[in-house]
């Protein structure tokens, strides 16, 4: 991935971490709390992941 894209990406995912994190620390319900966690999880996954080069290029 091009160090813009890596860039925007990583802005991109703390901006989703801090919309996403003040409910996570308020919320008293455990099911919704574990969803959010997985939700933002998965997008630290996808952004880790996507920078891995797989020949198709």
């Amino acid at each position: 991935m091009k160090s813009l894209e890596r860039y925007t990406g990583l802005v991109g995912l703390v901006l989703m971490a801090a919309f996403l994190i003040p409910y996570i620390w308020k919320l008293p319900q455990l099911d919704i709390t574990l969803i959010l966690m997985a939700g933002l999880g998965l997008a630290v996954f996808d952004y880790f992941s996507s920078g891995e080069s797989d020949g198709s290029e």
